[in-house]
């Protein structure tokens, strides 16, 4: 039978969240997906998102610093605006970089490794240097992204930290686990989902008890990178906790009382960057534990894993009230479209990739041909 229902779902991704292209923000110790909350629904739309998102509000609350993380969907935007008015909402930058590919196709090749450059900057003067260049490429391109929001997309203007999360894509991982079970009814649907959720839940409990670091490994390891870019930087005491770090001719400042740094990793990853880690050093200071969030520790990993997922009884023991068994459940409207049942998820159009090669005869670029090019004129 072809796929009947949509499965919508909100993920903890543990450097911070991922969902259909949704991200709850959170950042636990692991490098894994902790699913939240799942749900199923006829098809994605106004209607089934805000439901959705108040069923997922009434069970996780409203908490500190959270954000969504999506495609640019309206019926997303729409729903997180009235059931989170206070959360912002903030773009994918896959989703969006799709899309300036499908509005300015001569310029993609150009501005690509400068957009994601700008996306994941962590200070200002660097992203208004990278947009400065944009706008020598194609100011259109400046204007479009101004339009959607710097505070959507990029890093450094974002009013809500959201760590290493820029894409939700690593979603598509439950996608791609659910394609055969996406055939079953909707009960051994649903089941077939827990006993997924419960493996990775059991298999993720396994992975935090045998962790002895002071970190999980995955910030363990991003310590470690640190520590070895900061062997041949030069530290500069100026007070107690303030002190010039050079590293290649260039001075950074560090500050280990307010744990900034003026490179402006330190104070959005919320663990030492390799300035802070020469600082520290300097101090012979070994134990870097106290200047990394909270968020890293065991103790926070242990949390993300200890309430289990309990199995749901065998059928034949289910205690069914009587206004459940009264209720006359009906399938949804459905019609049958002709030819071989879809087994792969629609993708919008935005996140399919265009593997269109064809190039103009005259100036090599992609996205027209000799007869519409305008960087040559037509010969009379």
């Amino acid at each position: 039978m072809e796929e009947l229902y949509s499965l919508i779902d909100l993920n903890l991704e543990v450097s911070r969240g991922s969902s259909h292209n949704v991200p709850v923000e959170g950042r636990p110790a692991s490098g894994c997906i902790s699913p939240l909350a799942y749900g199923v629904v006829d098809t994605e739309n106004d209607c089934s998102w805000t439901w959705f998102f108040e069923q997922f509000k009434h069970a996780f609350g409203e908490r500190k610093d959270m954000c969504v993380v999506s495609d640019r969907n309206k019926s997303i935007m729409k729903s997180v605006r009235i059931v989170f008015p206070n959360v912002p909402h903030y773009a994918c930058i896959w989703h969006l970089w799709k899309n300036v590919c499908g509005n300015f196709k001569r310029s993609r090749k150009a501005i690509s490794d400068l957009f994601y450059s700008m996306s994941k900057a962590y200070r200002k003067e660097d992203f208004d240097k990278l947009m400065a260049k944009v706008d020598r490429i194609d100011h259109r391109i400046k204007e479009y992204l101004e339009d959607a929001g710097y505070e959507k997309w990029s890093r450094v203007h974002e009013t809500v930290n959201r760590g290493r999360m820029m894409t939700p894509n690593i979603a598509e991982c439950i996608n791609g686990c659910l394609v055969e079970a996406r055939q079953l009814t909707i009960l051994e649907f649903l089941e077939e989902v827990r006993i997924l959720f419960g493996s990775w839940h059991c298999k993720n409990i396994e992975v935090a008890s045998y962790t002895k670091d002071t970190l999980g490994r995955k910030f363990e390891e991003l310590l470690i990178t640190n520590a070895a870019k900061s062997s041949k930087m030069e530290v500069v005491p100026s007070s107690e906790f303030i002190f010039s770090v050079y590293e290649n001719g260039r001075r950074y400042i560090v500050c280990l009382e307010r744990k900034v740094c003026s490179c402006g990793r330190f104070q959005l990853d919320e663990i030492p960057c390799s300035h802070a880690i020469a600082v520290l050093k300097k101090k012979n200071v070994t134990d870097m534990n106290p200047y990394c969030s909270d968020y890293y520790k065991l103790d926070a990993l242990a949390k993300t894993y200890e309430i289990p997922m309990v199995p749901m009884p065998d059928k034949e023991d289910w205690s069914d009230p009587n206004n459940v068994v009264a209720e006359t459940v009906y399938p949804p409207r459905y019609r049958r479209s002709s030819g071989r049942p879809r087994k792969r998820r629609r993708k919008n159009a935005d996140e399919k990739i265009s593997v269109n090669t064809n190039c103009c005869g005259q100036c090599g670029q992609e996205g027209h041909n000799r007869r519409t090019c305008t960087f040559y004129p037509k010969e009379k």
